[in-house]
């Protein structure tokens, strides 16, 4: 099998392992080298085959055999045969004998003398195959390499106790399954993840775990298109994609709210008005959970329930929600229900957020990369600092979420309003520019994979807290 690994200046390397690429960073030039000479070595031993490892780094470039049993050379490399110009003997003269030409040998790269000036790019080939100690190796998975590790002797007693478990196998700890390395084991080879998998598995976990009791987060900002209606769609379908459903994502916007418009509906046109006159019902012992899909609307691929708000237009009056009517449908909502995602609305004032903020285990504050949403979050956040107990507990645990609303922002304005609201809460995350975000219904498999990989640390910063 064939590698290729390129390094440059700052310790990144680009690495080709049988045609599938990935891009790793490291401290130094040196640490990227022993990543990639103990990668070579895995592999060998994997594939009982020699590695040939081609390396191209500050101090040049030079190509290695790496052995199943973990030693390794430079590949050899033929020396080039003269042409002698072919000169017509006399006659008398006896042909001169040309000079057998002797085989090229591999020289182990171990037994390299170093100059005693040369510096550490000089020392390149012999740091290559010398300084592969145990140490964690972000090619494996973060994990350190035992290759050519000197065992020490065990006694019988310590043995026993280091036996390991054959059924306690966490699924953060199984083979890779993305890029290069999931590629190669579906050759048969046991890689271990990457550390950018090993990161996106520890993430799932951590939002797939349940808790115990029903928990309320408020999503909240008072301006209009500050990002809310997305933010509690894509939590919703977070938390209901990894941990087995029982999400409900409820419009608590006493004005014209948005999640009905940008989720689908369940056939029928119910909102919070009509589930209000059955919350006496559904508190009983004879209530269903399945008689809830009258007045829910299901989202069947992301798996969350919408409780709609009253979004009625015409001559009809809308219904305004007040603090009890919340407490009400709260009740039924945390009976049925073990995540409530609630959209704030943008109304701060009224009863109904006031009642959803008593209600709330976790605030999540999303903001859209321009200064107007930035100032209705930084507002929101000052005015949960300054209020009871319950409020400035809220604070201190809030999640920013930042929303990108231009693709070039990711850079620019979203990171400066990480970085300013980063003091004020205990998570910020950063969610990438995406046409799937900006309009329309909102589905979580239409997203790039960056935005919902951006979404599941979300998810799991809000996990953290509750």
């Amino acid at each position: 099998m064939r590698m290729t690994a390129t390094i440059d200046s700052t310790g990144a390397v680009d690495l080709d392992t049988a045609g599938q690429t990935s891009r790793e960073t490291y401290p130094s030039v040196a640490d990227a080298r022993r990543a990639v000479m103990a990668t070579a070595m895995t592999l060998a031993e994997q594939t009982i085959e020699d590695t040939q490892l081609h390396i191209e780094d500050p101090s040049g470039s030079r190509t290695l055999l790496v052995a199943p049993d973990g030693t390794s050379r430079q590949e050899a490399v033929a020396p080039p045969v003269e042409t002698v110009a072919t000169v017509e003997p006399a006659e008398t003269a006896e042909p001169e004998p040309v000079p057998a030409v002797e085989p090229a040998t591999s020289v182990p790269v171990e037994s390299a003398a170093p100059v005693a000036a040369a510096t550490e790019e000089d020392q390149a080939p012999a740091a290559l195959a010398a300084a592969v100690a145990p140490a964690p190796n972000p090619f494996l998975g973060g994990r350190p390499s035992t290759v050519r590790a000197a065992a020490e002797p065990e006694t019988a007693g310590s043995r026993r106790e280091s036996l390991p478990s054959f059924v306690d196998r966490p699924e953060v700890d199984a083979p890779a399954q993305r890029g290069w390395r999931g590629a190669l084991n579906q050759l048969g080879l046991s890689l271990v993840p990457s550390a950018a998998e090993l990161s996106q598995r520890q993430d799932e976990a951590v939002v797939s775990a349940h808790w115990a009791g029903p928990r309320t987060i408020a999503v909240l900002n008072p301006k209009g298109g500050a990002g809310k209606t997305p933010t509690v769609i894509c939590l919703a379908a977070v938390f209901a994609r990894l941990s087995g459903g029982g999400v409900l994502a409820w419009d608590n916007n006493n004005s014209l709210g948005s999640l009905g418009w940008r989720t689908f509906d369940a056939g029928h046109e119910a909102c919070v008005v009509d589930l209000l006159g059955r919350t006496e019902h559904f508190m009983t012992s004879d209530a269903r959970v399945g008689d809830l899909s009258g007045y829910v609307h299901h989202q069947p691929a992301d798996r969350y329930d919408v409780l709609r708000s009253d979004d009625r237009s015409g001559d009809q009056e809308r219904h305004m929600v007040t603090g009890d009517e919340v407490d009400r449908l709260h009740a039924v909502a945390a009976k049925y229900y073990r995540a409530i995602v609630m959209d704030s609305g943008n109304t701060e004032r009224g009863a109904n957020w006031q009642a959803m903020i008593r209600h709330a285990d976790q605030v999540v504050i999303p903001v859209k990369s321009v200064d107007d949403a930035a100032e209705g979050a930084s507002r929101v956040l000052a005015a949960l600092h300054t209020g009871d107990t319950h409020a400035q507990e809220l604070a201190r645990n809030a999640v920013m979420v930042v929303l990108c609303c231009e693709p070039g922002h990711q850079k620019t304005k979203a990171k400066e309003l990480a970085t300013e609201f980063a003091p004020y809460a205990r998570a910020v995350v950063t969610v990438p520019y995406d046409r799937a975000l900006v309009e329309g219904r909102v589905r979580f498999s239409a997203m790039t994979p960056a935005t919902r990989r951006a979404w599941l640390r979300a998810g799991a910063a809000v996990r953290e807290g509750l």
